[in-house]
């Protein structure tokens, strides 16, 4: 891919000679500030627009590897690693790249898109690009590919010497801290040495850089692979493992030459912590309360950090304690950060839960805490106390703000025979003590109270000075009760009957108590973009990247068949949520990208009005809707609904990157030497075209801009101005050569999805004006067009303009004329012949232009009064600047005759130096004195 001898490589997507880029770890870290100076290693930036004057350079005897995630552009008179080895510098962009006028660059520079670099550049190194490569005036590089020797491009194609690490020749290779890595290095196709020759191979391997290891051998690294080495990281992060093998020609007698680079390899070791992966310790929470005659089901909880604010996602199996008694076994499944297992006791007295082991493990020393109704985490609120009778009741998991519906109520006791639950009485009403208890959120972290109720009434959240509350206990101990939360969180019902005298059982105390989780109705979602049209009429919102306000509220119960979250629903203050994914979806253009939404998650904490705002950006061009989509189970175990925002936007490109491919003029006459005559129409050999990229704020191709509605851009949008003068070139009173260029409207056109192509017209043309004073030798044309604007309907500009630039040529202008010879003869010959021929200004006097084998001629366009001959009609095309003879029939008659030429402007000449240009024109002389032969000048008056 850098093989050319010119420096330019370009249009390497179509030949598939391209750099492997897919194990790139690309990233968008800001770039340096000018100035800044890079020591050896790999840098990994985003897109970023650094203007006029930027410089960056890399440390003496440094190497050094940029990776730009997206296309880059740097402005005019910048300089990169301008006093540095072209070896020490290869620039990666994963699109285009653009330099302005001026630039000082050495290195290798390689793009996946297209190359463009301003006039007057100084390269050393090479340009390689997928795409293709334009160049200005003054700016073809000086070739220099010493960096591919010098490993510039390791890991990035296929090369001699592959490295692997735990077999994986490819990477990131992943590890724990401490465990052994086994490198491998192999070669092939070894270089052997020459006659009366051996060879000193080395053999190198850098961690990050720095050398860890040298050793010296005989035998080729072929003869030795393969090469191994173990090493073990004691922190975690990526580190770049290269092995480099060099090798030294050696005489018998005269000793080694230099060392030569045979070949090297890099691959990335990822290295993290395996405690990360670990289980922080396990939280059951149960409501302290159970029956010996029904199971009592308790909640396991996974916690990724001490805190417990993070939840351990990944699936966890848990083994519980007491090792009997747990419906299905005492190992239960944990997804989600949550579980439920479900324990049978029979027995009247103190149990103590425990989680004693999982997979994946805990930290070492990791204990269990539980939380016994509204009591605080320990290790000692894991004791779970079974009543013989008591009241039983399952709240069911609720949606906030709605009523549960009936929920039953028993009032029961162990029966001694079968062990199981019966009536401990029945069809009588029974004052009951209710009262809430806060789980999650507990008492000391939530922004509002809210009061559960139960048959309408608010329940109090004190033990101490319960609700009472009378319930009919019908056939079988049975009463029901309607439960309402107006919140979302893990709430505990607790309830007691106490008997009394009046019923005849005083002294009974009878416990119950179920804890529930109150989920949210649904997010309402939310801008202040949104346009109900949904389509490329809604007004512009934002840039494509720019920052947006993304407000999502956790709202509760309205009705059944509710669709619309954001209007009339109450909120829950008391949720919260981690982690909860966000996303993005097209609504306009149909069949357009969805884009990357940024962030891709956010946490959902508790507030008074439960609004959570999130700045948000969309990578894209068009209307969206946004999707906040917690994980089912995500939330105590329960799934809250997903969130939909209206239809949002228009959302819209920050900028255009801009490439100028300058073209080329086309010489009139090509048949010898090109040139073209001052005063001639030329026009293009290849018309100059723009590449007009949409771009985000961060740099990326916006690809729904160019769809049907969403592209503001026209070709009448491109702002130009077109040459004047050419100030290279001075006319005779020293002032530049002017010209006259006519201009036609261009076309702008879709090359690829967000891709436009802005093409001048194949019909332009621009002539240097034929004036006396533009007499002046053969000029290279250098005529500088600039495209002084690009501006879209909706504002959108090119960035760096305005884009000058100079076409490419390869011809020269030539001041012309065509010029005849006075001619005399006697009136009564056959012919008098009349020799003409074309001529050019060769800056002291005016030569045959024997390079013209290209300019017609015909008798048709002489005028003469032709008193005393008839002219010869003929035609045809100067060969080498010559043609004709004029063949002049004589009349008979004596006198002299004028003939004049009908050519084109720039054939004509100032013949009489009075400031106009005139035809050319002879005389023809028939039977009349001319004088003698010796006379040097001879002027009639």
């Amino acid at each position: 891919m850098f093989s050319t001898t010119n420096g330019i490589n370009s249009n390497l997507q179509a030949s598939g000679d391209t750099l492997d880029l897919s194990g790139i770890p690309w990233a968008n870290n800001p770039w340096p500030a000018s100035g800044t100076t890079l020591s050896s290693g790999d840098y990994y930036y985003g897109t970023a627009n650094l203007g006029n004057g930027y410089e960056l350079n890399v440390a003496e005897g440094a190497q050094v590897r940029i990776f730009v995630n997206g296309s880059q552009s740097f402005g005019n008179n910048v300089k990169i690693n301008a006093d540095g080895g072209s070896g020490q510098l290869l620039l990666v962009t994963n699109g285009s790249l653009t330099f302005g006028n001026r630039a000082e660059v050495n290195g290798l520079f390689y793009a996946t898109g297209s190359i463009g670099v301003g006039n007057n550049a100084q390269i050393s190194g090479g340009l390689a690009a997928g795409g293709g490569i334009s160049t200005g005036n003054n700016s073809s590089p000086d070739t220099d590919y010493s960096g591919v020797e010098q490993g510039l491009l390791a890991g990035l194609c296929e090369g001699p010497v592959v490295l692997s690490a735990n077999g994986d020749s490819v990477g990131p290779v992943a590890v724990d801290v401490g465990e052994t890595v086994l490198l491998s290095a192999r070669g092939e196709a070894c270089p052997a040495p020459g006659f009366f020759q051996f060879q000193r191979w080395t053999d190198r391997w850098l961690i990050d850089g720095a050398l860890v290891q040298s050793s010296t051998s005989t035998d080729s690294l072929c003869d030795r692979s393969p090469v191994t080495r173990s090493v073990t990281f004691d922190e975690p992060g990526d580190y770049l493992v290269r092995f480099e093998s060099l090798y030294r020609n050696c005489w018998f007698i005269l000793g080694c030459g230099g060392s030569q680079t045979f070949g090297q390899d890099d691959i990335v070791i990822s290295v993290t912590d395996p405690v990360g992966e670990q289980v922080d310790h396990f939280e059951i929470l149960h409501d302290g309360v159970a029956l010996t005659c029904q199971p009592e089901t308790v909640t396991i909880r996974a916690c990724a950090n001490e805190d417990c604010d993070q939840l351990f996602t990944d699936p966890v199996q848990a083994t519980l304690a007491p090792s009997d008694g747990w419906q299905g076994g005492n190992v239960v499944s944990i997804n989600g950060g949550f579980g439920e297992a479900t324990l049978q006791n029979t027995v009247a007295g103190e149990i103590t839960l425990d989680v004693i082991g999982s997979q994946p493990s805990t930290r070492p020393q990791a204990v269990t805490l539980c939380q016994a109704g509204g009591g605080g985490l320990s290790a000692a609120n894991c004791v779970l106390e079974f009543f013989d009778s008591g009241l039983a009741f399952d709240v069911p998991d609720l949606t906030s703000h709605k009523s549960s519906g009936p929920v039953e109520v028993r009032a029961v006791r162990r029966d001694d025979a079968t062990q199981a639950c019966v009536p401990a009485f029945e069809n009588v009403e029974r004052p009951v003590q209710l009262w809430s208890t806060y789980i999650d959120p507990d008492e000391n972290n939530r922004p509002v109270s809210r009061a559960l109720s139960v048959d309408g009434e608010d329940v109090s959240g004190d033990s101490g000075a319960p609700t009472t509350i009378n319930l009919d206990f019908g056939p079988g101990g049975i009463a029901e009760m309607d439960v309402r939360y107006p919140d979302a969180g893990r709430m505990q019902l607790d309830g007691r009957y106490l008997g009394s005298a009046a019923t005849e059982d005083e002294g009974l105390v009878m416990p119950g108590s179920d804890q529930f989780v109150s989920v949210p109705a649904g997010l309402c979602v939310r801008t202040d973009g949104e346009c109900a049209a949904g389509d490329a009429s809604c007004p512009l919102y934002a840039r494509a990247g720019e920052d947006f306000d993304l407000a999502i509220t956790a709202v509760g119960w309205q009705s059944d068949g509710d669709s619309d979250f954001c209007v009339g629903n109450p909120v829950t203050p008391n949720f919260r949520l981690l982690d909860v994914p966000l996303s993005s979806a097209v609504n306009t253009p149909a069949g357009g990208v969805d884009g990357v939404i940024t962030p891709t998650s956010y946490s959902h904490t508790r507030s008074a009005d439960a609004t959570e705002t999130v700045s948000a950006r969309i990578s894209e061009v068009g209307v969206f809707e946004f999707q906040a989509t917690p994980v089912a189970g995500g939330y105590q175990g329960q799934t809250v609904p997903q969130g939909i925002s209206a239809p949002t936007g228009r959302f819209y490109p920050d900028r255009f990157a801009v490439t100028v491919d300058p073209g080329e003029l086309a010489a009139e006459c090509s048949v010898a030497a090109p040139f073209s005559y001052t005063g001639q129409d030329i026009g293009w050999s290849l018309a100059p075209i723009l590449e007009i990229e949409p771009l985000s704020v961060q740099g990326t191709r916006t690809l729904n801009y160019t769809e049907p509605g969403f592209r503001r851009l026209s070709a009448s949008d491109v702002a130009r101005t077109t040459p004047m003068a050419d100030t290279t070139a001075l006319n005779i009173e020293d002032d530049p050569l002017s010209v006259t260029a006519n201009a036609g409207p261009g076309s702008l056109t879709e090359v690829e999805p967000g891709l436009l192509q802005f093409s001048y017209s194949t019909a332009d043309t621009v002539r240097y004006n034929k004036l006396p004073e533009a007499r002046v030798a053969p000029i290279e044309p250098d005529l500088e067009y600039i495209v002084t604007d690009i501006t879209d309907a909706d504002g959108v500009t090119g960035e760096n303009a305005p884009y000058e630039f100079t076409p490419a040529v390869d011809f020269d202008v030539r001041y012309g004329r065509l010029t005849m010879d006075n001619v005399y003869g006697p009136e009564n010959i056959p012919e008098l012949l009349m020799a003409f021929r074309l001529e050019y200004w060769n800056g002291s006097r005016f030569v045959v232009n024997t390079a013209d084998s290209c300019t017609p001629w015909t008798t048709d366009d002489i005028t003469s009064p032709a008193e005393h001959h008839t002219l010869a009609a003929d035609s045809g095309t100067f060969s080498g600047g010559e043609a004709g003879p004029l063949s002049l029939q004589p009349e008979g008659s004596q006198g002299t005759d004028t003939l004049t030429w009908a050519v084109e402007e720039w054939l004509q000449d100032d013949v009489n130096e009075d400031g106009a240009l005139d035809a050319p024109s002879a005389l023809a002389t028939f039977g009349v004195y001319r004088g003698h032969d010796r006379v040097i000048y001879w002027r009639e008056r």
